[in-house]
This record gives structure tokens, sequence and C-alpha cells, in this order.
């Protein structure tokens, strides 16, 4: 013989612990446009193994320098990535 339980039903609905402050929310929000306006990807997922070191580095250095701190990224550090970006996606479609 099966005995059927009943699901049981909630007497309220749940809250969520994490409070996101309208101001976290905004510098996220311009941190991923500003990334995203050079290309950067602010989560990578399974990222390319054999990609350049140098390219990532220069990545990092951005993000963690310029687009972490809301701060301009200064034209010759934008402008030498944008030729390494270029020539990195050159190179793959080979």
């Amino acid at each position: 013989m099966v005995n059927i339980v009943e699901k049981p039903k909630p007497t309220s609905t749940y809250n969520s612990p994490l409070k996101i402050s309208d101001e976290l929310r905004q510098f996220t929000e311009r941190r991923e446009q500003r990334a995203k306006e050079l290309g950067i990807e602010s989560y990578v997922l399974g990222a390319d193994a054999q990609s350049d070191d140098e390219f990532q580095k220069l990545e990092d250095y951005i993000m963690e320098n310029f687009i972490d701190l809301d701060l301009d990224v200064p034209e010759d550090i934008k402008k030498k990535y944008l030729e390494m970006k270029k020539a990195r996606e050159e190179s793959q479609n080979k």
C-alpha cells in the first residue's frame, strides 16, 4: 500500500536575505557597459586555454585599474588593447 503525502503549502512568500543597493546595482551596470564598449567580457565561462597571456594581462589590467574603479581608460591603452584584440581575432579566424 502506498501512502500519498500532500505537498506542504508555504505560509508566506520567501524574502531573500540578499539586498543589493541601488548604488551597487548602478555601479555594476556602468562597469559592464564600459567593459562592453571595449569588447571585454565581464564574466568569462569556459575561456580558451590557449589564450594569449599578454592580451589577458592587459585585459585584466584595464578591468582592475580603470573599469572597476569607474575611471576612463587612457587612449593609448585603449588603442593597444583594440589592436591586440583585432590581431587575436584574425589569428583565430585562420
